[in-house]
């Protein structure tokens, strides 16, 4: 068929075999795919690309003389894959039902490690659910110090004590010499930010401080702790400043600790991406942003997302 079609249309048409070989494949490729598929993807990014006003068809043709069109998809779907990730997050971390199914270390730990431009796209994951020694190792392996640690780091309370997320930012000049270290306690959305997981997060700075060899002079670490809300204790122990609080528990010197919200950490977020959002006239919704994240992370979902069965809703029942 495709050949009888493609034969004809060389005969038919005068200027055919004059036209430069790039127009005749692109001819014949979408003649080609129409006869062979019709798929409805190509009927729907020709129509949209025939439905643009002269103008924009001139903006687009001279955006692609600097950047490939297939660039430009994985921009925008960048930017609304996380928009979908934020609200699908959003829904599981804040939904009353599905916080209390979510656990913390084999669901969201292992999501959140995934994504860790959520903390801010110049942060790298560096060590995930590791000890303190292997973040040592990991510290010195960015500084590229070719030191061997045998000696295992002490926790000032506990004989081992693991960290969520260790992110890391390093600054490069001749060498990774201005670094900071974000490290990440993640606590299920159930779970209030109190004086427990306040103690955590000290102790394993008094941790780090004490210890020599993670001493540099352009190293600098955050720690936070991450969860839906906070308590009394965490209230009092912030610093206010005009009466209002950012959650900043302690500032001393290259150190300081710090309480944060989801709320916060996703408005955040939401702020970055505003402008793209608004471009590209795009609203994540619920429904849509739930499949992704199941899509996505199927494996670490299982049993929170539980769908509602007909045995359940005597209403579906009725209906049906």
């Amino acid at each position: 068929m495709f050949d009888i079609v493609a034969v004809n249309v060389a005969y038919y048409l005068p200027d055919f075999s004059t036209t430069p070989t790039k127009n005749k494949a692109l001819h014949l490729r979408l003649l080609r795919q129409a006869i062979e598929k019709s798929p409805e993807e190509l009927q729907l990014i020709l129509g949209e690309i025939l439905k643009l006003p002269k103008r924009k068809q001139e903006d687009l043709a001279e955006l692609l003389r600097d950047v490939s069109l297939s660039a430009i998809i994985s921009a925008a779907k960048i930017v609304a894959d996380r928009l979908k990730f934020l609200t699908g997050l959003e829904a599981i971390l804040f939904d009353p039902d599905t916080k209390k199914r979510l656990k913390e270390r084999s669901q969201l730990h292992r999501i959140i490690a995934q994504n860790c431009w959520l903390f801010g796209e110049e942060y790298n994951l560096s060590a995930d659910d590791k000890s303190l020694t292997e973040v040592l190792r990991k510290h010195l392996k960015i500084l590229g110090e070719d030191i061997i640690v045998d000696e295992p780091v002490k926790h000032v309370s506990k004989e081992r004590g693991i960290v969520d997320l260790m992110l890391s930012r390093a600054i490069r000049r001749h060498r990774a010499d201005d670094l900071t270290h974000l490290i990440v306690e993640l606590k299920a959305p159930k779970v209030k930010i109190n004086r427990d997981e306040i103690t955590q997060l000290e102790e394993y700075a008094i941790s780090v401080m004490k210890d020599e060899r993670f001493k540099s002079v352009n190293t600098t670490w955050v720690f936070w702790a991450i969860s839906d809300d906070y308590g009394d204790y965490a209230e009092y122990r912030m610093e206010k400043t005009d009466g209002r609080t950012d959650g900043k528990i302690k500032q001393a010197n290259n150190l300081s600790i710090w309480v944060k919200t989801w709320a916060q950490v996703l408005d955040e977020n939401r702020a970055r991406l505003q402008f793209f959002q608004e471009r590209l006239e795009y609203e994540a919704d619920k429904g849509a942003s739930l499949q992704h994240l199941q899509e996505r992370y199927s494996k670490f979902l299982h049993g929170v997302l539980v769908e509602e069965s007909v045995e359940d809703n005597p209403e579906v029942q009725e209906t049906e």
